[in-house]
């Protein structure tokens, strides 16, 4: 991949993972929220094909697009009225949110830009090393926070499970059936 066509790569899926992110964020409905998840977790998927990180493309796709995506839709779809027309999602503390992302940011972009980078024009470790790296790392040094993790994930469904679940008010009585004509019917013998 020439410097140019990488550049494109580069600039056209930071876009559709940021737009999609912002997305995420500023949704009304929490379900709208999860589904904007996906194009951005494509769009990781595609900075990492970028940096030929072939592992964790297939692992981004597969586990956080196919999977993980698929947890949280389901986790949010069975909390009590996560979907509700009548009660729309929103975020009070908004303005805030923004006012501290924005200065993050700001603070972000000044410390990066006084970074020397090193350009290198080293290849990256072939597929094979790579993942071997990556597994050896998995059950030695970070085996605790991935199975940590896992225990999140599994923790968020079991509690939408159980929220779901939770015991409602009685429900309202069926209105009497009528016949045809709209009439109501007395049984036998009642006056």
């Amino acid at each position: 991949m020439n410097a140019l066509s990488g550049q494109i790569a580069f600039c056209s899926l930071s876009a559709l993972t940021l737009v999609s992110a912002l997305m995420v964020v500023r949704s009304r409905s929490i379900v709208h929220a999860g589904f904007w998840l996906l194009p951005c977790f494509i769009g990781v998927a595609g900075l990492f094909a970028a940096l030929e990180a072939h592992f964790f493309f297939v692992v981004q796709l597969l586990i956080y697009a196919g999977a993980i995506l698929v947890l949280i839709l389901f986790a949010v779809m069975l909390t009590r009225d996560a979907a509700h027309p009548h009660h729309p999602q929103e975020n009070r503390m908004g303005g805030a949110a923004a006012l501290i992302c924005s200065s993050l940011a700001v603070v972000s972009a000044a410390l990066l830009t006084r970074q020397q980078w090193a350009v290198t024009t080293a290849r990256p470790a072939d597929a094979s090393a790579q993942t071997r790296a990556l597994g050896e790392a998995l059950i030695g040094l970070y085996a605790l926070p991935f199975e940590v993790a896992s225990l999140l994930l599994l923790a968020a469904l079991v509690g939408a499970i159980v929220l779901a679940k939770a015991e409602r008010g009685p429900e309202p009585a069926p209105p009497p059936l009528a016949d045809l004509g709209g009439e109501i019917r007395k049984p036998a013998g009642a006056e």
